[in-house]
């Protein structure tokens, strides 16, 4: 068993200074060679010897499970090899463990010294270069393995030697796969990593004597995780130099990143939709390359309810400074006088226009002080500068708040340069949403199956992992669950989202993989089903709460359910305690706020509300809408 007395934590050292070169085709390492290749290997070496000797640079949670998920793998690849056949079992239940309660230090006296010989391997780009990189010594192998299996209660002395062998030299394969595939599903071990190697990397370039201010800037405009795994996706898929690799850096560096607060209203919407994002590379390509060839205009994002439109604009919005709104249907956010109200107000508050932030009602009534308040901040903006504002959900925005044959909220037809509007809505006719402009592109997401379906994938990868016994207890393979489900979601991400909850908290126990729901409107359906709303007798007070969800026009306290429940009938004996049973059957379709000391509850996805309005299913309720309105107006 090795000596525990030392405090460092060498294997996760050794992992950041191994990646920092060279992990996916030159990572961090590659872009800093490729920015400055004039650095001096004395410079590297100096400044991988303070990375080193820093005891908390990588005391990341993601990272060091990363770590012993490759060592894990390794474990693994030597069981599947079969030269020891009586222990196969033995070490597959060594690599089991390891991942599933991964140490979180191994402290060990050995300390690994980087010589400068291996600096050309360390950052190079080619695989194999990076993989003939050896950092821990075999001595310091075979303490880890005793090490683990003593953790683990295994006792295999007689592969010691070899399984430290493999360890050895598989080891910095074994870790680029993991982050690799981590990278792929978002990159949180990844992402993690770069961004703690980047701080730095960079402190240290700062206190060095080389001249790399260039880098200096570029890298501490690096910021975001995703930023960052759009560089590793460009690069792993093959075949860019290091002047391509200049271009993409310098692309993301200048981007900014956001620094203007979000209104309060937005702010859990941001947080709700950005939770576990991926992917949409190629949208964001899209609005970049808009900004670069039009002067001004409107860039227009539609899709159908689920393909994860609010996600994207709410991603965008978390990386950009804009001016950001969100029409919420579920929320009675969505009038035009209450777009205006906003916008106008964040606009002034930005650029510190003379206005009154109070917005008089005048001003909310057409777009003429919303298009003079653009055209002012037009003639503000610099070379290179633009505003950008971004508006989710055009359709949910109620048109009878606004003048007839108006565009809808009241958007201006003709913007001034630098002005920029990212917009999103579902595939409607004009005559049912008004958007008559100028300068205008639209970016059909429906039209990218390719994009969308590898995106889709991503997200499945990234939550497969919480829901890989339910896969296992059902004889399938990962690949096979990853597959099925692609094709039942047909690219619709709230399917995804609602799926994923449902085995996650154990409601298919009784399901096999083909049996799973084939869409989104069939997930409602089956869900409807699932909680009895078809049985006869009709349950129709459940079926009365979730339509009084349903139409309610903002949204409702729990108080004044039970209030419109007692006015049509319901006995008042325990009339709180079904209601809430009611609520957390349906719980996951249901937005919960706490204010005014008091529980609102709201639909959460507008194509929740669809399918209850429904001509299908409002029959098989038994109801009619009219009916629950009339109900909601009696109280």
């Amino acid at each position: 068993m090795p000596n525990l007395g030392q405090t460092k934590t060498r294997l996760l050292v050794m992992g950041a200074v191994v990646t920092a070169g060279t992990l996916v085709s030159g990572a961090v390492g590659g872009l800093v060679a490729g920015l400055a290749g004039n650095i001096l290997a004395n410079d590297l070496g100096d400044l991988a010897k303070r990375l080193g000797e820093d005891e908390k640079i990588l005391s990341d949670r993601e990272l060091s499970q990363a770590v012993w998920q490759a060592i894990a793998l390794v474990i693994e690849s030597v069981a599947e090899q079969n030269h020891y056949p009586l222990h196969k079992d033995i070490l597959k239940r060594l690599a089991k463990s390891t991942l599933a309660e991964p140490p979180i230090e191994v402290q060990l006296d050995n300390t690994v010294e980087i010589e400068e010989t291996q600096l050309p391997a360390l950052f190079s780009s080619k695989a194999e270069e990076f993989q003939a990189v050896r950092l821990l010594d075999l001595e310091t192998w075979k303490q880890i393995v005793d090490w683990l299996c003593h953790l683990h209660h295994v006792s295999i002395p007689e592969l010691r030697n070899h399984l430290a062998q493999r360890l050895y030299v598989m080891f910095p394969s074994a870790l680029r796969e993991v982050l690799k595939e981590d990278a792929a599903r978002g990159g949180q071990a990844f992402a993690a990593m770069q961004l703690l190697l980047l701080g730095n990397i960079t402190a240290a370039l700062k206190q060095s004597n080389t001249q790399n201010t260039e880098i200096v800037k570029r890298l501490e405009n690096v910021a975001t995780a995703q930023q960052l795994c759009e560089i590793i996706a460009r690069v792993e898929s093959g075949g860019q130099d290091l002047a391509e690799i200049k271009q993409t850096l310098s692309a993301i560096a200048a981007r900014q990143i956001r620094r203007l607060p979000v209104p309060d209203d937005f702010q859990w919407i941001i947080k709700d939709k950005t939770d576990g994002f991926v992917g949409r590379v190629f949208v964001f390509d899209r609005i970049s390359q808009f900004f670069q060839k039009q002067p001004k205009g409107y860039f227009i994002i539609e899709a159908d309810p689920g393909m994860g439109k609010s996600s994207i604009l709410a991603e965008f919005v978390r990386r950009h400074d804009c001016i950001v709104y969100f029409n919420q249907r579920n929320e009675g956010i969505t009038s035009a006088e209450q777009f205006l109200r906003s916008v106008c107000t964040q606009i002034i508050e930005t650029y510190q226009l003379n206005y009154d932030k109070e917005i008089p009602p005048e001003n909310t009534r057409n777009s003429n002080f919303l298009s003079k308040l653009l055209t002012e901040v037009s003639a503000k903006l610099k070379s290179g500068e633009k505003l950008v504002i971004a508006v989710d959900a055009l359709d949910e925005v109620d048109l009878s708040s606004q003048s007839p044959g108006a565009n809808v909220l009241y958007l201006p037809s003709v913007l001034p340069d630098k002005v920029y509007f990212i917009v999103t809505k579902r595939p409607l006719p004009p005559d049912q949403l008004p958007l008559q402009v100028r300068d205008k592109q639209l970016f059909d997401l429906i039209q990218y199956p390719a994009d969308n379906e590898k995106d889709v994938e991503a997200y499945i990868r990234q939550r497969i992992h919480r829901v890989a016994e339910w896969i296992k207890s059902r004889g399938a393979t990962e690949k096979q669950f990853v597959s099925t489900l692609v094709k039942k979601s047909e690219r619709n991400f709230m399917y995804l989202r609602y799926v994923f909850d449902d085995i996650e908290n154990g409601k298919y126990s009784d399901l096999e993989i083909q049996d799973l729901p084939s869409d989104l409107q069939d997930y409602y359906y089956k869900h409807w089903e699932r909680m009895g709303m078809n049985a006869q007798p009709k349950p129709l007070f459940k079926i009365q709460i979730v339509y009084i969800l349903s139409e309610s026009p903002q949204p409702i306290p729990f108080e004044e359910i039970i209030e419109i429940l007692i006015a049509n009938n319901q006995q008042q004996q325990e009339l709180g305690l079904r209601v809430q049973e009611v609520l957390d059957e349906w719980s996951q379709f249901l937005r919960e706020e706490n204010k005014y000391q008091q529980t609102f509850y709201s639909l959460y996805h507008s194509s929740f509300r669809d399918f209850l309005r429904n001509e299908k299913t409002v029959q098989r309720a038994g109801i009619t809408l009219p009916g629950i309105i009339t109900m909601m107006t009696q109280s």
